[in-house]
This record gives C-alpha cells, structure tokens and sequence, in this order.
C-alpha cells in the first residue's frame, strides 16, 4: 500500500512538472508572452446581392483565422480533431479582431481580418479535444533542386529548373520552414556538371561552405524515358540524411 501511494505522489510529482514545463515553453518567449495567438490578414471575398450578410463573412474569417492557427500549432493527426469545431465554439475563443481593410469591386466584397484569440481558451479547447500542442518553431532553409535528364545527360539548375521555378509558388502563411532558393552562381553550375556522373556520392562540401548554407536539402530528380528517381541530400540541426 505505502508502495502504491508512493508511486501516486511520483505521477502527481511528474504531470507538475510536466505541466511547469509546458508553461515555460509557452510563456515564456517572447512571442508568447501575450495572452492571445495573433493570425493576421486574413482576406475573404463574397459576391454583394441580396443575402449579403456581413456578419456571416466575419465569422468566416474567424473560421479560416482559426484554420490557420490550428495549423500552426497542432499536429497534422489531430488538426482534424479541431476542424470539426462549431463557428459558436471558434467565436467563443476571439478575444478580439479589426477590420484592416474592404472594399466593393465588381460587386464583391473583399474583407481582410486581423484576428486574436485568447489563449487560456484555446488551450482549454485543446484539452477538451485531447490534443497535445506543439511549440512553434520557424527555421530557414535553403532548398536546392537539381533535374537530371538522363537520356541527354543534361543538368537543370536555377531557373532552367521547373523546381526551383515553382517550388515556393504555393506558400501557406501557417508553413513553418522557410524555404530559400540560392542565387544563380556560374561556378556552383560548372562545378555541379563537372560532376554529373557522380552526384549520388557528391556531397556539396564547397557549396555549402561558399554560401555559408547551415540548414539545407539538395533535391537530385534523376529522370529517363522510363522512371523518375529523387534522392534528397538533407543536413539539419547539424544532422545528415540520405
């Protein structure tokens, strides 16, 4: 029995300090030290007839507002936990919002939303769900595509690459990598071609330490008549991946 209680004091002991952890972690930068989450520019448009409704296309961009946030911050199994969540329960989280900017064109109502939400509530809502938040973290990271026609044995690098053209062409302002594309360089090209045959076992040593690259993917697209092969060369956090 003493055994018993003795292990109930250390689990009590363990979700205290568990609990004082997370605090630190979500209190204490500087981001976090006020009471609400801040989702800005939200921007929603519906057309202006006769069941124009202005409140219903605010409470669209607390919705949306309220998407992005939980993209932010909850992981990808359980954001469908939250997305089922009612407008009155996204509404009942709003500490407070304002109108940046409409406007009237062509008939369409344009509306753009700064929203904040109150943080105790959502962190509530977040227990009420059983999810566990994750901290946010934003890092840089330089993204280097490299295309490899191997049938004419050709490179594609910089802009002659439909990756490195479109690779940023769809960003969510909830994304937390930052992708950076590297300037065009004629001697990483050259020196890149020279060692065509040999990109799987070349490890970019002299590029890397030119343009001071600490986080990056090397993304190598070997393509032929019959297969697309990706090998992506990953250094983060000082760690290397194949």
């Amino acid at each position: 029995m003493r055994c018993f209680l003795k292990l109930i004091q250390q689990k009590s002991l363990y979700n205290l300090f568990l609990f004082l952890a997370l605090l630190n972690i979500f209190f204490s930068t500087e981001n976090s030290v006020a009471k609400t989450f801040s989702i800005k520019e939200i921007e929603i448009s519906s057309p202006f007839n006769a069941s124009f409704d202005k409140n219903k296309i605010i409470n669209r961009g607390f919705v949306e507002a309220y998407e992005e946030l939980i993209f932010t911050i909850a992981q990808s199994k359980d954001q469908k936990k939250l997305q089922n969540s009612s407008t009155k329960e996204v509404k009942s989280l709003v500490e407070t919002f304002s109108i940046v900017q409409e406007s009237f064109i062509d008939e369409i109502y344009n509306l753009t939303l700064n929203v904040e939400f109150n943080k105790k509530s959502f962190f509530e809502l977040l227990e009420k769900k059983n999810v566990f938040p994750s901290s946010i973290i934003q890092k840089d990271l330089i993204f280097f595509p490299i295309e490899v026609d191997e049938e004419k044995n050709e490179i594609f690098l910089f802009s002659e690459s439909q990756l490195f053209r479109n690779w940023n062409f769809k960003k969510e302002k909830y994304h937390q990598l930052n992708y950076i594309l590297p300037n065009e360089d004629i001697d990483d090209y050259n020196l890149i071609k020279k060692n065509i045959n040999n990109l799987e076992d070349f490890y970019f040593r002299e590029i890397s330490k030119k343009n001071n690259f600490e986080d990056f993917i090397i993304m190598i697209v070997f393509k032929n008549n019959q297969e697309i092969r990706v090998l992506n060369k990953i250094v983060f956090n000082k760690n290397q991946n194949l």
